[in-house]
């Protein structure tokens, strides 16, 4: 009686195996990439509606506050669209404020790119909090 011959056998099953756990990966790749790159997002919004609430008082406080936000972004997330309203226009004071940001992650692996249909994504972060006197 002959032997069957399983030399083959561990590299057909790791030919079949490898795209499916190279998809697992690159999708665990891209999505902890886009929970990080929102996290980071959404501290910087914090840390901008924070900072406009306590230094509401100043001329300038858009641009200082814009400028504060992408000094704690910008290491983490490129382009990024600073918008601050206040609810009473007449008296910053006497309302809220709100800092909204809007950037585009790259994305890392094709992955992501197939789902969301591109090699960027928008990501956004929205904060209001009370002015402070």
């Amino acid at each position: 009686m002959k032997r069957k011959r399983e030399s083959g056998q561990a590299m057909v099953e790791f030919a079949l195996i490898l795209p499916i756990l190279l998809l697992i990966v690159c999708g665990i790749i891209d999505f902890g990439w886009l929970f990080f790159n929102q996290l980071s997002l959404d501290n910087a919004c914090r840390e901008g509606a924070r900072y406009a609430t306590v230094h509401s008082i100043d001329e300038d406080c858009e641009a200082l506050t814009a400028q504060h936000v992408e000094n704690i972004i910008s290491p983490v997330v490129d382009n990024v669209t600073v918008t601050i309203t206040y609810s009473s226009e007449t008296d910053r004071l006497a309302g809220d404020v709100t800092v909204k940001l809007e950037a585009q992650m790259n994305i890392l692996t094709p992955v992501l790119g197939i789902i969301s249909g591109g090699q960027t994504r928008p990501i956004t972060s929205e904060v209001t909090m009370k002015v402070e006197t």
